[in-house]
């Protein structure tokens, strides 16, 4: 039987995701960080095993840092790197790439979650505001993150898949494919797995058998994944706490929309997630619940994973880190949906409750934006004067210049920038010298 792709349209114009993600590819040209920073270095020694015909003998396939897997991100920057001559915009035009088909797909299951209800068009202006965030510049600006956005589809065109109202076979098998591919992006899309289950699990109208035959190919993947991160990860992190993981997680989440006010974060949080219990309890039999609901798992999921791996070492405030936006704002995607689906037709508790709730939400969102946008024209500003002072210093490079720009990867970074000057790369390409 085939797949029920369609949606209903938005009541908002056709050009305004467009637009939109547009808006986005041009901030993201204007503040991408023009040299590789930080992690990016690591890409050298991979790239210099390619040039020489030994891939396979390179980092390419183990674990970045004992934490994740970003074999197919290194595929993606590989080719970046060598159509550009080793000139950053080209990974981030990749990033944007796959974060504007992510985007699209967001957009279908918002209208998948919301089809046959009376949604007014404020709440589909701010869905817009949620999946086209300036929150994705952190990561969109530096070439390197284009793994957050491969982990990211990964997760959320499954849960699209998965909340049709007739999946096929092969749509579900194109989804496991995804989630794997995701997780060679970031290892946190992991949490697809559970989630692409329980959607199967809870098709009631679905016989036993086809489940089983959907669940199957989730938990072969998922089992194979998760055996092959065991194998090859190295000394495993202290665990932390309870409370620091749960704190941990409430900042996490939080900070998609509140990382502007840290100490309101967690809280705000741990009351959205209340809200959603009697929200889902009121619309439980719809089955326009499932992609909401889908959506904040997969960002709990991320968030538990990331507090398992980092807070024992860094602490719950780490979980503030503006990278993790991208990661957290599915979660108020879905929180949003999910509470205008539930409470939308019920008058009074609507105007005196949720709706106050929903308007302030959605101004910490724009505020948010504002503050995580104001951190990337930081972080351009920064990475340009690094620039320029590797060019001008080279090959006598401070110590603290180093330290700024690579941080523990600093001694192996002096290496590795020799190598970039003896291939033409940036921040020793002539466009950038002649600009100096």
């Amino acid at each position: 039987m085939a797949a029920r792709i369609a949606t209903p349209p938005s009541p908002i114009p056709a050009w305004a995701l467009p637009l939109a993600l547009c808006a986005l590819l041009a901030a993201t040209l204007w503040l991408h960080l023009p040299l590789m920073l930080w992690d990016h270095i690591d890409l050298v020694p991979i790239i210099d095993a390619w040039r020489h015909g030994e891939l396979a003998a390179s980092q390419f396939w183990r674990l970045h840092d004992g934490s994740h897997f970003h074999s197919a991100a290194y595929a993606v920057l590989l080719a970046t790197t060598w159509l550009s001559g080793g000139r950053p915009w080209l990974d981030c035009v990749a990033g944007w790439a796959f974060y504007a088909l992510l985007a699209w797909t967001l957009w279908r299951i918002v209208a998948n979650g919301w089809r046959g209800a009376q949604v007014g068009r404020g709440w589909w202006w701010a869905m817009l505001l949620l999946i086209v965030h300036p929150g994705h510049l952190a990561n969109l600006q530096w070439g390197w993150q284009v793994a957050v956005f491969i982990s990211l589809l990964g997760a959320v065109a499954p849960i699209r898949f998965l909340t049709l109202e007739r999946p096929t076979h092969a749509l579900n098998f194109a989804g496991v494919l995804l989630a794997v591919v995701g997780v060679l992006g970031f290892s946190t899309t992991l949490a697809a797995f559970p989630v692409a289950l329980a959607l199967i699990g809870t098709r009631g109208e679905w016989p036993w058998s086809r489940r089983f035959a959907f669940a199957l190919p989730w938990l072969l993947a998922g089992g194979g994944m998760v055996a092959w991160l065991l194998a090859a990860r190295g000394p495993s992190a202290p665990l932390p706490d309870a409370g620091v993981v749960a704190l941990y997680s409430l900042n996490y989440l939080g900070g998609g929309v509140l990382r502007f006010a840290e100490k309101l974060a967690p809280w705000w949080t741990l009351l959205a997630l209340l809200m959603a219990v009697p929200a889902t309890l009121r619309c439980r039999h719809r089955p326009q619940v499932r992609p909401w609901l889908a959506l904040m798992a997969f960002a709990l999921g991320c968030a538990l994973l990331t507090a398992l791996g980092r807070a024992g070492t860094f602490g719950a405030e780490h979980a503030f880190v503006t990278r993790y936006a991208s990661f957290s704002l599915p979660f108020w995607i879905g929180w949003l949906g999910l509470m205008v689906l539930a409470w939308r037709d019920d008058g009074t508790t609507w105007r005196r409750w949720v709706r106050p709730l929903l308007v302030a939400t959605v101004a910490f969102a724009t505020i948010n934006g504002l503050h995580l946008g104001k951190k990337a024209w930081s972080a351009h500003q920064r990475a340009v004067g690094y620039a320029g002072q590797i060019r001008a210093q080279y090959p006598r490079l401070d110590d603290a210049l180093m330290e700024q720009a690579y941080g523990d990867r600093a001694a192996v970074a002096r290496q590795r920038l020799a190598l970039l000057k003896r291939w033409g790369f940036a921040p020793f390409d002539r466009d950038a010298a002649d600009n100096d």
